[in-house]
């Protein structure tokens, strides 16, 4: 496959997911139906998420690298926008159960900081 057609995966994955979230936020009550509507907002979230900062990462990257090979900036771009939304809905999740501190945040951080480092050392 080529980089127009992953791209526009992500992008359709990104438009599906923020329609997704907006409808969540719209039509569920977490105070009414709470099993149903968290796991689909986190879910939702996790894909709008994903899809935006990984089409954000890979534009930024296509920017100001302008002479690499795009396939590796899509899969570095998509590593980057999964790890980073995974960080922001353990934060969230960790803020619903109402055990989120600073000192969480900074460890989330630095945990997802850490797996980066570590498949960006075997890139």
């Amino acid at each position: 496959m080529n980089s127009k057609s992953y791209l526009s995966g992500i992008a359709l994955t990104a438009l599906l997911g923020w329609i997704a979230l907006f409808i969540v936020i719209y039509r569920l009550d977490p105070y009414t139906s709470a099993a149903l509507a968290v796991p689909f907002f986190l879910i939702a979230l996790f894909l709008a998420l994903t899809g935006s900062l990984t089409l954000i990462g890979f534009y930024c990257r296509v920017w100001f690298r302008s002479g690499e090979i795009y396939q590796q900036h899509i899969h570095i771009a998509l590593r980057e926008g999964l790890l980073i939304s995974l960080a922001v809905c353990v934060a969230l999740v960790f803020q619903i159960l109402r055990i989120l501190t600073w000192w969480d945040a900074i460890l989330i951080t630095a945990a997802i900081g850490l797996v980066e480092i570590y498949f960006s050392s075997h890139d």
